[in-house]
Order: C-alpha cells, then sequence, then structure tokens
C-alpha cells in the first residue's frame, strides 16, 4: 500500500516538494435526522449531550479521513499540504464532515553518509590561485567519521569546462604554524560541466585530530583531464597576504573565488577574481565579472581612516577621525559609528582605553560581520 504524508503546514522536514497537484477534499454527508436525533442545532447542544455527539462526530471524522488518503493513493501523488478538516452544516438540515488539502509529490532530500552522522569537519578558504583561465581551487572541506579522513575540493570552473579529473598538491598549515602536504591526490568529479565543481571525497593520511588544527590551505594544481585532453598548469600560482577576517568577509560579500578587493588607476582594473584588466575592458576576461557593477559597490574606503584611528589612544581621539571622514560615509552607517563610538566612551569611563574594542567593531561594521 502506498505510504502518504499529510500536514497542515506547507512542507515536509526532511523532503522537497517536487511537483504540485490540484486542490481536492472528500465529505460524508450525515443522516438529514442526525440532528434531530439530538433534538437541536450544533450550536445548541446540551452539554449533557455534547459528548454523544462529538463521539459520533469523531467517528464520521477518522471514516472521512480514511476515505480522503484513500482517495490520494488512487492518485499519482504521494502527500498532501494544507491539510483541513471540519464540520459543515449546508440548508435543510445537512450537515457533513469534510476533509480537504493541496495533492503534492515529495522526494527525500539526499544525505551523504557524512551529512546523517556526527563527524569532524572543517571547510577552509584556498590561500592561493592562478591568474589563468583554469579551475580554481576555492575551498578544502576536511570530514572523518573516526576511520580515517577524507578530502573534497571545490573548484569555480569559469569556462565550464568538462572536468573528468585533477591532480593537485595540497598544503595545509596548523595553528602551531607547521606544514603537512598531500602530494599528488586525484580528485574526481560526480557532476561536470558546473560553474562550482564540488570533487567527490577521498581517502587521505591526514589524522583525525589534525582536522580540527588546520588553520589554512594553498592547492597546487598539477594536471587536470577534459574530454579534449590533458593539460597542465605552468605557472607560479599567487599567494593571498590578507587577515583572516578580512578574507571571509570578501568570500561572504564578492563570492568564494573573490581573492581582491576592486581597485583601478584608469588604465587598469584589478577584479575580484585579482586578474589584472586592461581599463577599457568591460568584464573580466578571467571570470566574467563586469567592472561597472563592481564599481557602483564601491563606496567609501575606510582603511586609511581605520590606519589613522589606531595611531590614537583613546575613544575621544578615535571619535575625531571618524567625524573627519563621516561626511564621506555611507549615510546608512553614520548612526551605526556613532553608536560605537558613544558606547566606547561610556565604557572607557570605567574600564579604561577601549581602543583596540572600539576599532574592531568598527572594521567588522565595514566588513559586514
Amino acid at each position: 500500500m502506498k505510504e502518504v504524508l499529510i500536514t497542515s503546514g506547507t512542507s515536509f522536514e526532511g523532503y522537497d516538494i517536487v511537483g504540485y497537484g490540484t486542490y481536492k477534499f472528500t465529505q460524508t454527508i450525515l443522516n438529514s435526522n442526525f440532528l434531530k436525533d439530538f433534538g437541536t442545532s450544533i450550536a445548541d447542544i446540551a452539554t449533557d449531550r455534547r459528548d454523544i455527539y462529538q463521539e459520533k462526530i469523531d467517528e464520521i471524522l477518522n471514516e472521512t479521513i480514511n476515505n480522503f488518503t484513500d482517495m490520494v493513493r488512487e492518485t499519482k501523488y504521494n502527500a498532501v499540504v494544507g491539510f483541513r478538516t471540519g464540520v459543515e452544516e449546508y440548508t435543510n438540515n445537512v450537515t457533513a464532515v469534510v476533509a480537504s488539502g493541496t495533492l503534492v509529490n515529495i522526494k527525500e532530500q539526499y544525505k551523504s553518509e557524512f551529512d546523517k552522522s556526527s563527524f569532524i569537519r572543517n571547510e577552509i578558504y584556498v590561500r592561493n590561485y592562478y591568474d589563468l583561465l583554469v579551475p580554481r581551487a576555492s575551498k578544502v572541506v576536511l570530514a572523518s567519521e573516526g576511520k580515517g579522513t577524507k578530502i573534497s575540493v571545490w573548484f569555480n570552473n569559469y569556462n565550464n569546462d568538462d572536468i573528468k579529473a585533477l591532480k593537485a598538491e595540497l598544503q595545509f598549515t596548523n595553528i602551531y604554524g607547521d606544514n603537512i602536504t598531500l602530494p599528488d591526490v586525484d580528485f574526481t568529479f560526480d557532476k561536470t560541466n558546473l560553474k562550482l565543481l564540488k570533487s567527490d571525497y577521498v581517502e587521505c593520511k591526514l589524522p583525525d585530530k589534525y582536522i580540527k588544527m588546520i588553520s589554512s590551505v594553498k592547492v597546487y594544481i598539477k594536471k587536470y583531464v577534459k574530454a579534449s585532453g590533458v593539460y597542465e598548469i605552468d605557472a607560479d600560482s599567487i599567494g593571498i597576504e590578507m587577515s583572516d577576517v578580512k578574507f571571509k568577509a570578501l568570500k561572504l560579500k564578492k563570492g568564494i573565488d573573490a581573492v581582491a578587493n576592486y581597485k583601478s588607476d584608469g588604465l587598469v582594473w584589478t577584479c575580484n577574481c585579482g586578474h589584472v584588466n586592461e581599463g577599457g575592458a568591460e568584464e573580466c576576461v578571467i571570470c566574467g565579472r563586469k567592472q561597472d557593477e563592481m564599481k557602483n559597490s564601491i563606496t567609501f574606503n575606510y582603511e586609511p581612516m581605520l590606519e589613522e584611528m589606531k595611531t590614537k589612544e583613546y575613544v575621544i581621539e578615535i571619535k575625531d577621525v571618524l567625524m573627519k571622514y563621516i561626511k564621506d560615509i555611507d549615510t546608512g552607517m553614520r548612526m551605526q559609528l556613532l553608536e560605537i563610538m558613544e558606547s566606547g566612551l561610556n565604557y572607557e569611563k570605567s574600564r579604561g582605553s577601549m581602543k583596540d574594542s572600539v576599532i574592531e567593531k568598527v572594521e567588522n561594521l565595514f566588513l559586514g560581520l
């Protein structure tokens, strides 16, 4: 017998709705003498007879729900959303118990073995890139269920190539500054021709306990395979020198492949992907980002202001720096910055210098954290 799931809500936890059907209802018409047997209307049933009435209604309600479920089983649908039941009074003392809802098809959400169990996981943004139209390693995912470590690498596939496999060397750095290298790791892909390729998990020799200690990673691509042949990268990668906070904020704002802030001197402009384009180019030749869109997203350059704030000792001096730049700052941020200053001034009266805390809050505000 086909299983039918029913909910009064609009979705099922752990399932995706993959198709909608029509709104359906079934009803059970009560005998015209049903209420006469009680000698009154629904609204006026005496308390001492209400239990008998309710028992009869419940019995008919269950029958109606069963009929509704059987009706759904005869269709191509396997679930119902927006399910409702109720008692309707029609004219001429006709009463009906009604069950209704919208038919849908649902499918259980895919979960990998990692998602189904409790395990150690660490996702790290890659700290180097190639300034070429080749697969770009953007993120490394390390995971373990206690029986060895598995690794997956996410690649931005700018050219939408049909990449079947890729060989790379991974260099990890832990929180102590120690390095560990995994040479010649082969990655394959379940789905290709996508802008973002997520490799299948590969077993590696990295100890389980090491996963949470990883602080950064670099990926050096040796070669990759497309339908048209095997390709090698004959170029050095470029390292990314940026604080963890700024690096994370850049990724969140500009995309997982972003490695640099947009800048231009009129002759050339630097894209978020790190490529330096000719000044007249409307879009980046590597990632396709449009210069006008990046230019329009740039408002106030806060870094010179922040550097000047760091030369001060107390919040009152830091506020003076802010007031010097405030006319150039987006209107929506001015009030938040002033609130940070006022809070810092108040705390500084009892706790001493709040310089570091205030500057950190200012920077986080501009970074969107």
